[in-house]
């Protein structure tokens, strides 16, 4: 798993993490290992405090994008994802904030829809790297 933190980034880093962590899950799929590094391993690799690697983790948990279990976490099948209850909740949130700044800037419906296909290439060729 390819995971890169930016410290001087107004993001805070477990969100940062969060979304690595979920960007790892779209573009490589089936050929991750389920089990996560432990928090302990992970916050050591990449330099962070244990404490936002259990942040993050957790954020990930209740979002039902990981499960914790006595060995560690993993990450869930996608077929159990969907069913989340906070999935949608989620999506909603950053849908409708995605809305309200397209109304705000003036961006239409046909520039979104353009702007995710071409985010779709993009991860998709990131993949093919």
């Amino acid at each position: 798993m390819f995971i890169e933190i930016n410290p001087h980034d107004e993001t805070p880093i477990y969100t940062q993490l969060m979304y690595q962590i979920k960007k790892n899950i779209v573009l490589y799929g089936d050929s991750l290992e389920k089990d996560l590094p432990s928090v302990r391993s992970l916050a050591s690799d990449l330099g962070i405090n244990m404490h936002t690697v259990n942040k993050a983790y957790n954020r990930l948990v209740e979002e039902g994008v990981l499960s914790k279990s006595k060995r560690g976490y993993f990450i869930q099948e996608q077929s159990s994802l969907i069913q989340h209850e906070n999935v949608k909740e989620a999506m909603l949130e950053k849908l409708t904030q995605i809305q309200i700044d397209a109304d705000i800037y003036g961006v239409s419906e046909q520039t979104i829809s353009e702007w995710l296909e071409s985010i779709k290439i993009q991860m998709k060729e990131e993949v093919e790297k």
